[in-house]
């Protein structure tokens, strides 16, 4: 029993470290953008060039967004799937755990759709591409700075970036030997389907690495508290699996 307390200590220790860091690492990078507002100017107008955001006429980069917008139907029925394997297969397999299936939707949901949307619209930062210098008719106004430059699809924070940010709890669903290998594969990926938005002039630079954090600090928040019911969470839905089965079979 004593193991498993300190095992438990442990493991909250490690837990209020890691998120003491991020708390570090998101006013340290909100702090630098709010400082030095002009370096999402001076990176957007790197890519602005001959009168318009050259990358957004690009076809390849043009290509990436639209899949990963593609993408993100496909992780949903996905995770439905998993869950429907789950709850009916005799023998359901431990990696696709319906509390990992729940982490992954709830990621998604609370951060793109909540979070993020939400800042969105309290904001209301216009973007790069409708700015005065960059051929538009809105001001420039710095991170978290209250604008109401738009009424909807604003720039801060980036929700494609959310989104692709959201996509790292996939990795749960790996198992844990090929989770490093496929980490290094994923995350360059999602952070390039990111970068995009600023190449192709539909967001800030801040717009894109403070969506990462606030993801990031959300998916450590939630599977702290996710993970402490797994057992209820997985029991619930074979139970309720086991039910329809059988009402299927007496059927």
């Amino acid at each position: 029993m004593s193991v498993f307390v300190s095992s438990g200590s442990a493991s909250r220790f490690s837990n209020l470290r890691v998120q003491n860091l991020l708390l570090y690492s998101f006013v340290v990078v909100s702090g630098f953008f709010i400082i030095f507002p002009q370096t999402d100017l001076i990176v957007s107008r790197y890519f602005f060039k001959a009168g318009s955001f050259y990358f957004s006429h690009n076809p390849n980069w043009i290509a990436l967004r639209d899949f990963h917008r593609l993408s993100q139907w496909y992780l949903l029925v996905s995770m439905v799937t998993l869950v429907a394997l789950y709850a009916l297969w005799r023998h359901p397999l431990s990696i696709i755990a319906p509390h990992k299936v729940v982490y992954v939707v709830l990621t998604y949901a609370l951060g793109p759709g909540v979070l993020v949307h939400s800042l969105k619209l309290l904001i209301g930062r216009a973007r790069p591409r409708n700015l005065v210098e960059f051929g538009g008719t809105t001001d420039f106004t710095p991170a978290w700075q209250l604008a109401r430059m738009c009424g909807h699809s604003c720039s801060f924070p980036s929700g494609e970036s959310s989104a692709a940010a959201a996509m790292l709890p996939l990795l749960i669903l790996v198992p844990a030997r090929f989770r490093l290998n496929v980490a290094v594969i994923l995350v360059p990926v999602l952070a390039l389907v990111s970068l995009n938005r600023v190449f192709m002039g539909a967001h800030f630079l801040s717009d894109v690495v403070i969506a990462w954090t606030l993801i990031i600090g959300l998916m450590i928040w939630l599977w702290s508290r996710i993970s402490r019911h797994a057992d209820v969470i997985d029991g619930w839905v074979r139970l309720r699996g086991q039910n329809l089965r059988m009402w299927l079979y007496v059927r």
